[in-house]
């Protein structure tokens, strides 16, 4: 048994948790060990003064006690008289100390507090219930933590500057885009803590900080001992209560602002609200906007559905799939599926390789080209807008051989003015009058020009003769008008282009007439039938000889 247990067991008998007792004529001084022996608390009771003394006192050499050297300073000097005569300090901090020290309390001595209670004594005051040692509290260890090696969305923004310095506000680059098989981050161990010492020295254990439990959401994988989290699929990360997921789903309850930014997501992307001027979409599996769109760029893999958008001229849309619209004014669209719009198309440059259908209302004004057909209520205006329709052709293929051309003119024409600037300057040489030096550095870069020239010709020649437009059987050179053809409309089926000079009233499809040349107008028919059934269809029944009459 330990000196400690020995002391507590023979003060049973004073009260619960009772270390220490001393007691004479003059006090009684009772140690108590609290809060797990974290804390020693002094309480004194401090007997009359005319109380006659018949115990001698306590036998102490101080000068064997361990007191701070400032104990001097600190002890007041000042006795209680009982009498007319001046007695020594009725309990002195050496005295304190020793009592301590005998009980095993040395490295946890409060030696303010030891002072501050034999001062409130020798003051005449009756001082409360002191604690003169206090233990060192162990230090829990810190707690595991999940390490995030990609933002998540509503992460602060992070602005970045251009070549020219320029910072764009709407580039937020608020979240990380997840790529399948992306490394997330990584579960860190908990620590030890750092062990404490009771008022009695003895030690504390510190309790180990909590382990960090990672649940894998949707989208997430976890390895190496369910320490390191991985990526299934594509999208944005997200991180809540443990549990890490990575989705293909951008939501945006309401409006795009500056809060939000530019959206380049590696998913689905369906904003609640509007889209104002300037703000860009990109998306991989598609978008979906409830509210109107303004002069912006979205860009899909996938569909596209807004509400209406008003380009002004610089609006774009490019969609890899079908676009569901009410309303498209001055936009530029290149849908590599179906164009859908309920009310109307106005002044826009749209490009399908499938159908361009406006269910009840007009096309008016710009260009409008769909390889799969065309069909409205109404195409142009009653004010002779201009407006072209072209159907039937795969539009990449034709942009592709508009360039090529327009390529090959601009070589043309710089070949056809070097060879105007040549002819003076031969001349001039062959006359050998003014600066012949001059002459013939200019001739010389010329030339240099004409042959780089003429490779791009060449090049540019070969590129042409080699190319071969596609032959898609989805190819429909078709328009359907359900109401009326208005003046104004430039029409291209196949090889045949007709200006509309008198408006026509529908319903009707309107097809190339493959052999006479022209336009046929013929009976409505639902646009899945081919333009080159019913010409064959027509050409057939043309051919079929009539018997002549007996």
């Amino acid at each position: 048994m330990s000196d400690t247990e020995e002391i507590l067991n023979s003060q049973n008998d004073a009260g619960p948790n009772v270390l220490f007792v001393e007691e004479n004529s003059r006090y009684k001084l009772t140690f108590r060990l609290q809060n797990s022996q974290m804390e020693c608390l002094a309480e004194i009771e401090v007997f009359p003064a005319e109380q006659p003394s018949t115990e001698k006192s306590l036998p102490i050499d101080v000068d064997q006690v361990a007191v701070p050297d400032q104990a001097d300073d600190k002890v007041p000097g000042a006795a209680i008289e009982t009498s007319s005569e001046q007695l020594k300090p009725m309990i002195t901090p050496p005295e304190i100390f020793w009592f301590l020290q005998q009980n095993n309390i040395i490295q946890t001595i409060d030696y303010a507090a030891v002072y501050d209670f034999c001062a409130a004594i020798e003051m005449g005051l009756a001082p409360d219930a002191t604690i003169l040692a206090n233990g060192v509290e162990p230090v829990r260890g810190a707690d595991g933590w999940f390490e995030l090696t990609v933002k998540t969305s509503g992460e602060e923004a992070e602005f970045e500057e251009d070549e020219e310095g320029n910072v764009d506000l709407r580039n937020l680059h608020a979240y990380s885009e997840i790529e399948a098989g992306q490394k997330l981050g990584l579960v860190h161990p908990p620590k030890d803590g750092v062990p404490g010492i009771d008022v009695l020295g003895l030690p504390v254990p510190a309790e180990r900080g909590s382990t960090f439990d990672l649940i894998a959401g949707e989208g997430v994988t976890l390895k190496f001992d369910n320490r390191v989290a991985f990526a299934e699929k594509s999208g944005r990360a997200l991180f809540d209560k443990q549990t890490l997921s990575v989705v293909d789903q951008l939501i945006i309850s309401g409006d795009i602002d500056l809060s939000i930014g530019n959206i380049n997501f590696n998913g689905f992307v369906e904003i609640k609200g509007e889209v104002p001027d300037d703000f860009n979409i990109t998306a991989t599996k598609g978008i979906k906007i409830a509210g109107t769109v303004g002069a912006c760029h979205l860009e899909s893999a996938g569909s596209v559905e807004i509400s209406s958008m008003a380009g002004k001229e610089i609006g774009r849309i490019v969609c890899h799939g079908d676009i569901h619209a009410n309303y498209l004014n001055q936009v530029t669209v290149f849908c590599y599926g179906n164009v859908y719009v309920t009310r109307e198309i106005r002044n826009s440059q749209i490009k399908s390789t499938g159908k361009v259908i406006v269910e009840q209302g007009a096309i008016i004004g710009g260009k409008c080209t769909a390889m799969e057909g065309i069909e409205a209520k109404t195409l142009g205006t009653s004010s002779g807008q201009k407006s072209q329709f072209i159907a039937g052709i795969y539009f990449p293929d034709a942009d592709r051989f508009e360039y090529l051309h327009e390529q090959l003119n601009r070589v043309n024409r710089q070949i056809h003015s070097i060879n105007e600037a040549l002819r003076p300057l031969k001349l001039f040489l062959q006359k050998e009058k003014g600066d012949a030096e001059t002459a013939k550095l200019r001739l010389s870069l010329l030339t240099e020009k004409l042959l780089k020239l003429q490779e791009e010709k060449d090049r540019l020649d070969a590129e042409i003769s080699a190319s071969t437009p596609q032959n898609i059987g989805t190819t429909n050179p078709k328009i359907n008008i359900l109401n009326e053809l208005k003046e104004g409309c430039s029409i291209t089926l196949g090889k045949t282009t007709a200006e509309i000079k008198i408006g026509l009233s529908g319903p009707m499809s309107i097809i190339e007439n493959t052999r006479d040349g022209g336009l046929r107008y013929l009976t409505l028919s639902p646009m899945p039938v081919m333009a080159k059934q019913l010409e064959e269809e027509i050409i057939a029944e043309s051919d079929v000889e009539i018997p002549a009459p007996e």
